[in-house]
């Protein structure tokens, strides 16, 4: 006990933050305990039996998923039933990355129209999608959008079978969870698997700038919409980047209208397109679409443009993923100033984590002139690479501290770029043995 008491305080000191007691916490408490007390009257055991328990952590712990699982099932039963009497159109995306872009910006196109709502956030596990679903009266919309996150074999099935969608996206495929999934090709099965499981008069929208998605062989015949910037039915040209962009929408060679947005990046233009792909071949009217894309959204910490005076600030924090980095350190490049990136690198990147992280220093070595790190531990590898480059680099516990000192240097800068990037306010914080 006195052991646990001092990890207790040393976790406090060091992350700043209290421990949570959920549910599944105080169940994990209490099975913990019925397991000690019993293992203390076992004859000739007593008090020393229930050091059994520092070894047998793994079967309460699987025992408390399965009591979760048993509470969880009504819960998720419940949306499956509310979704079978639901008779509107389904639409579900999935993809490595750009899957919570999309949903909103679908949303925010269908509500031009249509009643739509959308699940918030990243809501995309059974129970996030179930809670959305228990927590809405469904069927006063004529759309539902759901984003269906997969990080190993089998999570598509499972979310299928709560939200059966007519219409599925595929955003993009990438190395993302390779940990749990293994190889790539396991990703593009899964991924595509989605549009796979589509009736024959289910709509498929692909963005075809994606190789793996391109030269993917389904085994289904359905209706599929293809976008891209070089491949795809539908195509975005004339791009012009910036604060406020624009670009033209294009049907085959066929000249739809010019789109004014004020997303940041190319890549939310990608996205966007396959949206405008979907509602043009369903008819919808382009002025109102044109009129209204100027005010689209993402989500909040996504790449997120920020000015305070002579500072620039681009805020990707809730990134996580390899094309994304790349993305927003191109657009760090095109600003004025010292550039400084804040990030605790890349994770899951797993057997292909040495070449990725090659193209990645080649891409912070060209937009940025000082890189501050958060963590010891997991940019270890990263900071020894940038080391051999004439770029400053630094290394801290956590946010907070990488915050202030970007101010610090900012200060002595006549102007500044920040680029906030990849899961920065929740997942890294420095331990104490780093």
């Amino acid at each position: 006990c006195s052991i646990y008491l001092i990890m207790y305080a040393m976790f406090y000191l060091i992350r700043r933050k209290s421990l949570v007691f959920t549910r599944r916490i105080w169940r994990l408490c209490f099975f913990t305990m019925v397991y000690g007390i019993g293992i203390a009257f076992i004859p000739y055991v007593g008090m020393f039996g229930i050091l059994l328990i520092e070894f047998s952590i793994l079967p309460i712990l699987y025992f408390e998923r399965f009591i979760s699982y048993i509470l969880n099932k009504p819960y998720l039963k419940q949306a499956q039933r509310k979704m079978l009497d639901y008779h509107g159109t389904v639409i579900a995306i999935t993809g490595s990355f750009g899957k919570t872009s999309s949903k909103m910006l679908f949303q925010q196109a269908l509500s031009c129209f249509y009643a739509s709502s959308a699940t918030i956030k990243s809501y995309n596990t059974p129970l996030g999608i179930s809670k959305f679903i228990n927590g809405t009266s469904v069927e006063a919309f004529d759309y539902l959008v759901f984003e269906f996150g997969a990080s190993q074999k089998g999570d598509i099935s499972v979310l299928e079978a709560i939200a059966k969608p007519n219409v599925a996206m595929v955003t993009e495929i990438g190395f993302m969870h390779m940990e749990t999934f293994g190889s790539l090709e396991a990703i593009i099965h899964e991924k595509m698997s989605l549009v796979e499981h589509l009736n024959k008069d289910g709509i498929a929208i692909l963005n075809y700038d994606c190789e793996y998605i391109r030269t993917y062989p389904l085994k289904n015949k359905v209706h599929c919409i293809t976008y891209g910037f070089t491949y795809g039915d539908y195509t975005a040209k004339n791009l012009n980047l910036g604060v406020h962009s624009s670009f033209d929408f294009y049907h085959m060679e066929t000249f739809i209208g010019t789109f004014a947005v004020c997303l940041v990046g190319k890549h939310q233009i990608l996205n966007l397109l396959g949206v405008l792909a979907y509602l043009y071949e369903q008819g919808a009217d382009v002025s109102i679409l044109q009129r209204a894309s100027i005010s689209f959204e993402v989500e909040k910490n996504r790449l997120e443009l920020k000015k305070f005076n002579n500072r620039t600030i681009l805020d990707d924090s809730f990134n996580s993923n390899y094309k994304g980095f790349v993305e927003a350190l191109n657009i760090l490049a095109s600003t004025e100033g010292f550039h400084i990136l804040l990030t605790p690198g890349m994770v899951e990147l797993g057997t292909f984590k040495k070449e990725l992280m090659n193209g990645l220093v080649s891409s912070i070595v060209h937009s940025c002139q000082a890189v501050i790190l958060i963590g010891y531990q997991q940019t270890k590898g990263l900071y020894q690479v940038l080391k051999e480059y004439s770029i400053e680099v630094y290394v801290v516990r956590n946010f907070m501290e990488g915050y202030r000192l970007y101010l610090s240097i900012a200060e002595k800068q006549h102007q500044s770029a920040l680029l906030i990037e990849n899961d920065l306010p929740d997942l890294y914080r420095v331990g104490f043995f780093c």
